[in-house]
This record gives structure tokens, sequence and C-alpha cells, in this order.
């Protein structure tokens, strides 16, 4: 994604699935976010995604969570 225009038809695709009460996308870094009413396939988010522009799906790597040292740590 590049632009505005893109972020809005990512948002306006996301936002036409059944389920999904909203759609947040953002360019940097590109990612969307969404609020959901329902579960929702993966197959059926990358179909919107391709359409809207040849986008895909791109899973993030968990980061290791950093263990949380206390009083007594």
């Amino acid at each position: 994604m590049s632009c505005g225009g893109c972020v809005a038809n990512v948002e306006k695709a996301l936002g036409e699935i059944d389920g999904v009460n909203k759609a947040t996308v953002n360019l940097n870094p590109p990612k969307a976010k969404m609020r959901v009413n329902q579960t929702i396939s993966t197959n059926i988010l990358q179909a919107a995604l391709a359409e809207a522009g040849g986008y895909r799906i791109v899973e993030e790597e968990e980061k290791p969570k950093k263990p949380i040292k206390g009083c007594c740590g």
C-alpha cells in the first residue's frame, strides 16, 4: 500500500465482509485491524484483500515476551 486511496479501498473491502463491524488500516506499518462479531475465515479475508488491490495476509511472528521483574526479582 502506498497512499490513502489504497487504505480506503482495503477498509471498504474488509468492511463489506459479513461480520466485520469496523476495519481500520494503516500505511506505516501496513496493518489492518478489525472488529468482528463472528468468526471469519482467512480465505474470505484473503479474497477481499486480493480483490481490493492484490494484497495478501502476512502473519506476524509473535515477539517473545520479556519477563516482568518484580520487587523480589
